[in-house]
């Protein structure tokens, strides 16, 4: 619809009457709604201790070829042994009936939950590139004439482009295959006189000047899609004087899979899977209570690149009010543009209706659907690298599971922000990850890189990691250590048992179970509102130095939090203000800001906003909600039409006369402008850190929870293909205020321990509290009303320390490696080539170093396990006595007098005190690493890469007694 529509939208949402199109979010608008299909789990010290199978990591299986019904079973039976939750399946070869029968039962009986990508979920069996309600794009052809003079063309349709796919070729970097001829519909001619020579370069046209000649089309015939033509000719004589530009549009399938922007194209889909799927399939999908998944890939489904459907002129036409075709040529900015300026408002227009008809006529019949068969709808809305994306903000809030990745989003904590925000207004509490893909580092990829990593993102809200990827155990041609499609040397690393640090898994899977149970309670609590309308995807990995679309980082290191709020979050019924808090039943934002500096300035402009936002915005303001405005203000609509302009620039013009409302020149004067107001944030910390935090708050049971990450880099370094191993340096030790009241707690995610924090204060509003959080590690701090108990005894370190140390590094000790190499001569292939031997290696240190430094040991990967001796004096007590292990690469096991102790796998530390004695005590570091260094002498690929990793027990290794020892 055009902007009137948009006015009479949020005018009936005011009034409390049902509106078309926002029923989702109204029925969303409630935590109870999601919990049904996104099941919480209440934390409690049982829960925290030993958590659910539904707060565990998923992971997406690659399959290949030649599966088996046993081999299956046996990967489910793996997966549930080493604390994972759930499996993606259909990357690669999709199962076939008796093969998905036999993981849907093992995973039932194990209690995992399935979810189905690719195969029928994608398209019916042997749909084609031909059929009527193929997904289409938008293509075109075009001739010069000049003026008095006649064009005599015929058409002749254009060859698909080329696929160019992830890496720039057609697919994972290789040579993209030559485009064959396809079925093209032609729709539309249009005639536009050149305001300028048109015989290079991007051709500037008149639109004033537009004649559409598609009536005149002859010698046409009726094989294209609807009976139109897929040829024809053209004699049409250009109007006197000047360049003329006869510009002819074709709609052609984009991709062999039913449309995603009409109903008829969702139906197709549907009725595929449902003659896909035998009765058992149906019956034990029932059971499981899994989903279906679209990447983000447009060819996988997720968010649609293509610019056509069958019915997109009409469509457009009644929701924009005029002509998408005769304003077509502004579709193609690197070939056309217009002299009045409106080709960028056209396409702000033509993304408007995509998104619409997208969450219209395909997430929402969908997510409805799946519903009936007990599934849910699990998808990554962001799109790729073009400019012409959907909002994924709006789409994001209409689905199930939204998700989002690590690798596109470049680990940038700030890009995953939208999202998090279209949850936190619906109250949905499933935000999951595709982590942790790095480019070409397959195989060197640490557990502790994937620990930062999920930090980053579930600082940004994220609450479930899905592994990316877990391979099946063999193919063919696969050789050792097993089947992966991204190869030796590849973007993404191949968990699971053939890896050394595997060993470790279900230390680490009960880590990230705890803390994603930990940032599903409750509703999420956010400071500040970033009004936000964006349909680009920059892709933040290939942006040099990184994306930020808040670029400025005074805000986070004043303690601020942030989410991205657009038009479509700012109408809902839920975002109305109540004592100068906007969505105080769900994230209590305490200002909306409007931000001239936000990035990209694109797609649409940031000086853009749609009318009924703006008034909807001034609304807010006046019912007490404190404005920001950095820079300049919005001072017309995003589209085409531009009579409400000056209704645009004059509602901020009021806007701007409010006591309330604030200007600003640049996103760094923001904090200080808030601390002046009295706005603080939530967790604020007695002097600007580097230090992020969320806080979710349970009102029913009286606890506010917060999870805080000492983050080192803004921008990582080398991404895409940075290892976050070993980690930074900055530790913080400093105080910070929470909002809310009560006793704090430490919640110790590797150990499952509850601990009352010691050396706390009560303040006006809050608790100041001192925290200890070493460089990229993360604690979760609980202040609660009521006493929280602990169904574990951990080893938890909430302070620096201050005693006295020994130091270990130089010691005596003893390693006992594991060297793990291929069974049978490198290079054999199928399952005989997956057999691994392990043989024994003992070395004696005196000093620790890394395996690189130590003969014999440069080319080894494996398990390695490290044996002391620490004496202590007769008069020893019993106390706090933190052991800091210092470098440890990768995973680790912690033994004093044979007793395991957790132990914090970033900050390498934990509190022995109590395993401790006088004499002769008995410290066992066991060490696990990756396949990166045996792989390297092994493998060319790897070899290329030249990585060798400085495996083991490092150091320095430090015993800190407490004060009064």
């Amino acid at each position: 619809m055009g902007s009137g529509y948009m006015g009479l939208r949020f005018a009936l949402l005011g009034l409390g009457v049902w509106v078309p199109g926002v029923a989702m979010a109204q029925a969303a608008g409630t935590n109870q709604g999601w919990t049904r299909w996104n099941p919480v789990t209440p934390l409690t010290a049982q829960s925290f201790a030993h958590p659910s199978m539904s707060d565990r990591p998923w992971v997406r299986m690659n399959t290949p070829d030649g599966l088996t019904s046993d081999e299956l079973k046996a990967e489910v039976d793996a997966m549930a042994t080493a604390g994972i939750g759930g499996v993606e399946i259909g990357q690669g070869t999709f199962p076939a009936t008796p093969q998905l029968i036999a993981i849907l039962q093992e995973a039932n009986r194990k209690g995992l939950k399935v979810s189905l990508s690719h195969g029928a979920t994608t398209a019916p069996k042997g749909y084609s590139l031909d059929e009527e309600n193929v997904r289409k794009t938008l293509l075109f052809t075009a001739s010069d004439v000049k003026g008095g003079l006649t064009a005599d063309v015929t058409f002749k349709a254009p060859l698909p482009p080329v696929n160019r796919g992830f890496g720039g070729g057609g697919g994972g970097g290789r040579p993209a295959p030559a485009p064959q001829p396809r079925r093209s519909t032609l729709i539309a001619v249009m005639a536009y006189k050149c305001v300028s020579s048109c015989e290079s370069g991007v051709a500037t046209l008149d639109f004033s000047s537009a004649v559409d000649v598609t009536s005149q089309i002859t010698a046409k015939d009726a094989a294209g899609v609807g009976g139109g033509p897929t040829t024809g000719k053209l004699a049409w004589k250009a109007p006197d004087g000047g360049d003329w530009k006869v510009v002819a549009f074709w709609s052609q399938g984009a991709n062999a899979q039913p449309d995603l922007f009409s109903k008829a194209g969702t139906d197709e889909l549907i009725r595929g899977m449902e003659a896909d799927w035998t009765p058992d399939v149906k019956a034990l999908l029932k059971a499981n209570g899994g989903d279906i998944f679209y990447d983000s890939h447009s060819a996988d489904r997720g968010s649609p690149t293509e610019l056509w459907t069958n019915n997109m002129e009409a469509e457009f036409k009644a929701r924009r009010g005029y002509s998408l075709l005769q304003s077509a040529a502004a579709l193609f900015p690197q070939n056309f543009t217009f002299s009045d300026g409106s080709a960028e408002r056209v396409r702000n227009d033509l993304n408007a209706v995509r998104t619409q008809l997208w969450i219209e006529n395909h997430l929402k019949p969908m997510r409805a659907w799946v519903h009936g068969y007990n599934l849910r709808l699990r998808l990554q809305p962001y799109g790729e690298v073009v400019a012409a994306t959907p909002d994924e903000i709006e789409a994001a809030s209409v689905l199930d599971r939204p998700e989002t990745e690590s690798l596109f989003f470049g680990d940038e904590v700030d890009s995953f922000l939208p999202i998090a925000a279209a949850n936190h207004m619906t109250g949905n509490t499933w935000y999951s990850t595709e982590c942790c893909a790095a480019v070409s580092k397959a195989y060197a990829q640490t557990f502790q890189d994937a620990v930062i990593r999920m930090h980053r993102e579930y600082v940004a809200g994220v609450t479930k990691l899905v592994y990316h990827v877990y391979p099946y155990r063999d193919a063919k041609d696969s050789k050792w250590p097993g089947y992966h499609s991204f190869g030796s040397a590849g973007f993404s690393n191949a968990w699971g048992p053939r890896n050394p640090n595997w060993i470790d898994a279900t230390t680490y899977n009960d880590y990230f179970a705890r803390t994603q149970q930990v940032l599903t309670q409750g509703t999420a609590k956010v400071d500040v509102a970033v009004y936000m309308l964006s349909y680009t995807f920059p892709q933040p990995m290939q942006v040099k130095g990184g994306f930020h679309i808040w670029p400025d980082t005074k805000l986070q290191e004043a303690g601020f939090t942030r989410d991205y709020l657009d038009p479509a979050l700012l109408a809902m019924p839920s975002a109305t203000v109540t004592n100068h808090v906007l969505a105080a039943n769900k994230p209590a934002y305490k200002v909306l800001i409007l931000d001239g500096e936000q990035q990209p300035n694109a797609n649409p402009e940031r000086d853009a906003m749609p009318l009924a936002a703006a008034q909807r915005i001034l609304a807010l303001a006046k019912a007490g909600l404190p404005v920001v405005v950095v820079g300049k203000a919005p001072d017309h609509v995003p589209g085409r039409d531009t009579k409400d302009d000056a209704a645009v620039k004059s509602t901020m013009d009021a806007l701007m006369q409010l006591k309330n409302v604030h200007r600003v020149s640049h996103e760094g004067d923001v904090p200080a402008l808030l601390l002046s107001l009295g706005i603080h944030p939530s967790a604020e910390p007695e002097a600007p850190s580097q230090v992020l935090s969320l806080r979710r708050e349970d009102a029913a049971r009286g606890v506010q929870y917060y999870f805080f990450y000492n983050q080192q880099e803004v921008t990582p370094a080398g991404e895409p293909a940075n290892l976050f191993e070993p980690a930074g340096t900055k530790v913080f030790d400093g105080k910070v205020t929470l909002h809310g009241q009560g006793k704090p707690y430490a919640l110790d995610a590797w150990s499952g321990a509850i601990v009352p924090l010691k050396g706390f204060e009560t303040v006006e509003g809050g608790v100041r509290v001192p925290l200890h959080i070493a460089a990229d590690d993360a604690v979760v701090i609980a202040l609660s009303k009521t006493p929280l108990t602990s169904a574990v005894v951990g080893a938890v370190v909430t302070a620096a320390g201050s005693g006295k140390t020994m130091d270990l590094t130089g010691a005596r000790w003893h390693l006992a490696v594991e060297d793990w190499k291929p069974a049978v001569k490198y290079g054999a292939t199928g399952a005989e080539a997956t057999q691994t031997s392990k043989d024994a290696i003992p070395v004696e240190l005196e000093g620790l170093k890394s395996w690189k430094q130590i003969p014999g040991l440069a080319d080894v990967s494996g398990v390695g396990t490290y044996t002391t001796t620490l004496n202590l004096p007769n008069d020893w007590k019993s106390g706090s006595s933190v052991l800091r292990l210092g470098e440890v690469m990768d995973s680790f096991q912690l033994k004093v007098n044979g007793k395991l102790v957790p132990v914090n796998q970033i900050s390498a530390s934990a509190d022995v005190g109590k395993y401790l004695h006088a004499g002769a005590n008995t410290i066992e570091v066991r060490v696990a690493t990756t396949l990166n260094n045996r792989l390297s002498q092994l493998d060319a690929d790897v070899r290329k890469r030249k990585i060798v990793q400085e495996y083991g027990l490092i150091g320095p290794v430090v015993l800190q007694t407490s004060a009064q020892q």
